[in-house]
């Protein structure tokens, strides 16, 4: 994250927190940072159930024991694939299995092993003791025949389980004796219902996310989900989109992605593209649209739009994929589903990128202005509108927000303002992207 000192004239481009230190008083102004996808894992055949499992692009395989996968396995249920769509842009993936099944277990070499979760991918767990040519034992954890963790002069099946190995639970009375190999066998499957994706809506709320791929067909589900989000953005000012397959929410916080694309032969469903679109969504900056973004791998569109059939999409709120001037598969119109323009919100709340610069913006209000920071009076109130100045300053000259009046588009309300209360008026107009252009051409 980048951080250091700033002028509060110039202010600073890049998102981070940056601190000045003066002989008088201690003032922070960070910027909002945003880009993490949440995606449910369901139907995974292994790992912890209903626990948030954080995966970053710089080294995506650091999970590997809790997803019982690398990301770049082909894994029977898909669930690696969304892990990787999304990480083709994003930074920062966070997965949540809704479910899962009994472990794994076995016996032999004197002792009792289980795989530490449940799932089918746990019939794929091993081990091996061997005696060590001067002292104890040898252990050796394997998955489809690679080793996993080795353990080398182990004396007894205490000292074993202190390893706590990331892959089995070793447990027993018994003396460790050589076997060449014990499979663990028994682990099953469940399938998720429909209280276990509820329960991931509800504990989400916890976690500090930005986008979420919500790859559920089930309607009643995308309504909930609808729901959860609307709640976060509106009643716990958390700015998250989700994006949904074929749901017209109306609604600015979730993305309808109506058809979907061939990656590297393979067929992806509307479903499984929400990993990639929340990715690509994640890593845009306030001062991107993803319109005409290309999606990486693509060879083919699943159900391209007919000329008619895009307007009508767009009309409808729709995200899809059409073909480039230059063949490429892109994303048509970085657009949301909201097509009904009332209740304060014009047709600019159709746009991605605008309500990527009100999110980020709210954001950058909630670090900078927390509770109990400044005193509510004439004192209080001038570093208040000079921090939000500030910040105004940050935007526009990253290209964000334009026609700013500083002397009047971040003030607070002194004339209600009092006790505990502090009432700000804001101006805000966002940056679009000239996404239609129109030419006369005079001939001669």
């Amino acid at each position: 994250m980048a951080g250091g000192k700033f002028d509060k004239l110039v202010g600073k481009t890049r998102p981070g927190t940056y601190i000045n230190f003066e002989s008088t008083r201690n003032d922070t102004l960070g910027n909002s940072g945003r880009g993490i996808v949440l995606i449910p894992l369901i139907g995974h055949n292994y790992g912890p159930s209903k626990e948030f499992i954080t995966i970053y692009n710089s080294s995506p395989d650091a999970q590997y024991a809790k997803l019982g996968y690398s990301v770049y396995d082909k894994d029977a249920n898909n669930q690696m694939l969304l892990i990787r769509e999304a990480l083709k842009n994003a930074s920062t993936v966070i997965v949540y299995n809704v479910s899962s099944g009994e472990k794994a277990a076995g016996t032999g070499g004197g002792v009792s092993a289980s795989a530490k979760y449940g799932g089918t991918r746990g019939n794929a767990l091993s081990y091996s003791v061997s005696a060590n040519p001067v002292n104890g034992f040898d252990v050796k954890v394997y998955i489809d025949g690679t080793v996993l963790s080795s353990y080398e002069g182990v004396a007894d099946i205490a000292e074993l389980a202190e390893q706590n190995d990331d892959y089995i639970d070793f447990t027993g009375d018994n003396e460790l004796e050589a076997v060449a190999g014990v499979t663990l066998t028994g682990g099953t499957d469940v399938t998720a219902v429909n209280s276990d994706i509820s329960k991931f809506l509800d504990d989400m709320e916890g976690v500090k996310f930005n986008y979420l791929a919500f790859p559920v067909t089930d309607k009643t589900l995308q309504t909930a989900c609808k729901s959860k989000i609307k709640y976060l953005r509106d009643s716990a000012g958390k700015g998250v989109q989700a994006v949904i397959p074929n749901f017209a929410a109306d609604y600015e916080g979730i993305i309808n992605v109506t058809n979907s694309v061939s990656v590297d032969g393979v067929k992806l469903s509307c479903a499984q593209v929400t990993a990639w679109v929340a990715g690509v969504t994640a890593a845009a900056k306030n001062t991107d649209s993803n319109t005409y973004v290309e999606y990486e791998g693509a060879d083919e569109i699943i159900e391209p739009k007919t000329n008619e059939e895009a307007v009508a999409a767009i009309k409808t709120g729709e995200l899809f994929f059409s073909y480039s001037e230059e063949g490429k598969i892109v994303i048509e119109y970085d657009i949301n589903s909201l097509v009904s323009f009332k209740n304060g919100k014009d047709e600019t709340y159709r746009k991605n990128r605008v309500i990527r610069v009100f999110d980020a913006f709210g954001e950058s209000i909630q670090i900078n202005f927390p509770p109990n920071k400044f005193d509510n009076n004439s004192v209080g109130w001038g570093i208040m509108e000079g921090i939000g100045k500030t910040i105004l300053k940050q935007y526009e000259e990253a290209g964000a927000i334009k026609n700013v009046d500083y002397d009047n588009d971040f003030l607070v309300d002194r004339t209600i303002s009092e006790s505990d209360r502090t009432y700000f008026n804001i101006g805000l107009e966002p940056v679009d992207s000239a996404e239609k252009l129109y030419f006369t051409v005079s001939t001669r």
